[in-house]
C-alpha cells in the first residue's frame, strides 16, 4: 500500500517532535522503537478481534491497529463497532481490534509503554480531563478528535431527599467516584461557595446504582446513559413499583457550566515520528467517524454491532445508551468531531483550578499553559473532506433526540 501524504498538522510539528526528543531523552526512554499495538493485550482486558478482511477491499496489506476503550464494551462505544462490522476500517486499509479497559485502570496508560516495554493501544478512547491531566504530568497525549461535545455526568438523588439545587447538597452523603471522575462534582460545590472538605460527606461509590437504592448516601454521581438509566430499570425500594424520572431529582453539571468534555480519541504525539503512523491514524479517524455517522442513521443495525460484541447489560439499556450518546454528539456546530475552543477552554480551567487532585496516575505539576496543543483539528477536517459528499449532514442539526425504552431488567 503507497503511503499517503502526511497531513499538514504532522508536517508543521515533525520538527518540534525531534527537536523534543532529543532535548528530553531521559523522559522519552529512548532505547529501542515503540512497538506495534495489537498484538499484545493486558490479563485484565477483554479484546474484540478485527473482522478479518478481504481482497474486495483493494488492499495489498491492512495494517493493524488497536483502540483502547474508556470503559466495558456498550453502546457508548457503538461508533467503533460499527465501523468495524460496516467494513470503514477494512476499506481504509485498516485492521482494527478492540479493547475494554476496567474499573482503576487509565486508557491513556495503553498508549505508552509498560513496565515490559509494550504499548497495548494505538488510540484511546478517553474522558478529556484524565487525558488533559496525564499531559499536564508529563504524558505528551494528543487529542485527534473529540466525539462527545458534551458532558452527561449528573449528580442524582430520590426526591424524598430534597436534594433540587447544588446548595441542596450540604450536610448530606454526596456519592463519588473519585479518582478524577469527580472533576465536575467538585467544581460545581465549589461554583456555588461550598467546601467538597466541610459542607458535605464525600462517599465513595461503586459504579452502579446500589449505594443509592439502600440508603448508603443521599445523592450518587451517574452518567445520563448508564447509571440514570439503571435506576430507571429498578424497582423502587420504598414502593416496590418501578422507578420513574417523577421519583428522581437530577442535577446536570452541564447546566451548572461545569460540565467537561468527554470521551475523544487520543494518541501519543511522539509516534508521529514512526513511518505510516499519521497515515493510520487519518484512516482511523475518518472510519470512526463514519461508524457514528451510520449509527446516528441506523441505530438498530448499530445495535446489533454493539450487542455482538458482548455488553454486560441486555439491549433496552444498549439502546438507551446510544440515543444519549448520540445527544452528546449531536448538534455539533463546527462538525462531528470538533469540539469548540471554548469548551476545551472550561475542561482546561476546571482540571488547573484544584492542582492538587489526585487522578490516580500522579499530581498534575503544571498549570493552564499546558493545555495548548493538547488537540488538533487537522484529521478531523481531512475526514469531513472525505465523508461529506456521501454523510452531508455533518452537523446533525436535523437529528432529534429520542428517549429509549428500558425494560425493568434492562435487558
Amino acid at each position: 500500500m503507497v503511503e499517503r501524504p502526511r497531513p499538514r498538522f504532522v508536517r508543521q510539528h515533525l520538527r518540534r517532535f525531534a527537536f523534543l526528543l532529543s532535548a528530553t531523552l531521559g523522559f522519552f526512554a529512548a532505547g529501542g522503537a515503540i512497538s506495534v499495538a495489537g498484538n499484545s493485550v493486558g490479563a485484565d482486558n477483554k479484546a474484540t478481534a478485527a473482522v478479518a478482511p478481504t481482497s474486495a477491499d483493494g488492499c495489498d496489506t491492512y495494517d493493524e491497529l488497536t483502540l483502547q476503550l474508556q470503559w466495558v464494551t456498550q453502546a457508548q462505544f457503538a461508533g467503533y463497532f460499527a465501523a468495524r462490522d460496516q467494513g470503514f476500517y477494512q476499506e481504509r486499509c485498516l485492521s482494527v481490534s478492540i479493547q475494554d479497559t476496567f474499573f482503576g485502570t487509565n486508557p491513556i496508560d495503553a498508549l505508552v509503554e509498560d513496565e515490559n516495554g509494550r504499548v497495548l493501544a494505538d488510540v484511546a478512547v478517553a474522558w478529556a480531563p484524565k487525558a488533559l491531566a496525564a499531559r499536564l504530568d508529563g504524558t505528551p497525549v494528543l487529542n485527534v478528535a473529540q466525539v462527545f461535545q458534551e458532558s452527561g455526568n449528573i449528580q442524582v438523588s430520590f426526591k424524598s431527599r430534597g436534594i433540587e439545587t447544588v446548595t441542596d447538597l450540604v450536610g448530606t452523603r454526596v456519592g463519588t467516584w473519585g479518582d478524577g471522575n469527580d472533576l465536575e462534582l467538585l467544581a460545581g460545590l465549589r461554583r456555588h461557595g461550598l467546601d467538597p472538605a466541610t459542607d458535605v460527606e464525600m462517599v465513595t461509590q461503586s459504579f452502579d446504582v446500589g449505594p443509592l437504592l439502600s440508603g448508603e448516601i443521599d445523592s450518587m454521581q451517574a452518567t445520563t446513559g448508564n447509571e440514570y438509566a439503571q435506576l430507571l430499570s429498578t424497582v423502587h425500594p420504598d414502593t416496590g413499583q418501578r422507578i420513574q424520572p417523577s421519583d428522581l431529582n437530577v442535577i446536570y453539571w452541564a447546566d451548572e457550566e461545569v460540565g467537561m468534555l468527554a470521551d475523544g480519541l487520543w494518541v501519543d504525539e511522539r509516534r508521529f515520528l514512526e513511518p505510516g503512523f499519521a497515515d493510520n491514524v487519518q484512516r482511523f479517524v475518518t472510519a470512526s467517524l463514519e461508524g457514528w455517522l451510520f449509527c446516528r442513521e441506523n441505530t438498530a443495525a448499530c445495535l446489533d454491532s454493539v450487542m455482538e460484541a458482548g455488553p454486560l447489560l441486555g439491549r433496552s439499556h444498549q439502546s438507551w445508551q446510544l440515543n444519549e450518546s448520540l445527544k452528546l454528539i449531536w448538534p455539533s456546530k463546527s462538525g462531528l468531531g470538533i469540539a469548540p475552543k471554548a469548551s476545551w477552554l472550561r475542561s482546561g480551567l476546571i482540571l488547573a483550578s484544584d492542582p492538587d487532585v489526585d487522578l490516580g496516575f500522579g499530581k498534575i505539576s503544571s498549570g493552564m499553559g499546558a493545555i495548548a496543543g493538547t488537540w488538533t483539528d487537522d484529521f478531523v477536517k481531512a475526514a469531513h473532506k472525505e465523508l461529506h459528499p456521501t454523510w452531508i449532514d455533518l452537523t446533525g442539526h436535523r437529528w432529534h433526540y429520542t428517549h429509549g425504552e428500558l425494560n425493568l431488567t434492562g435487558d
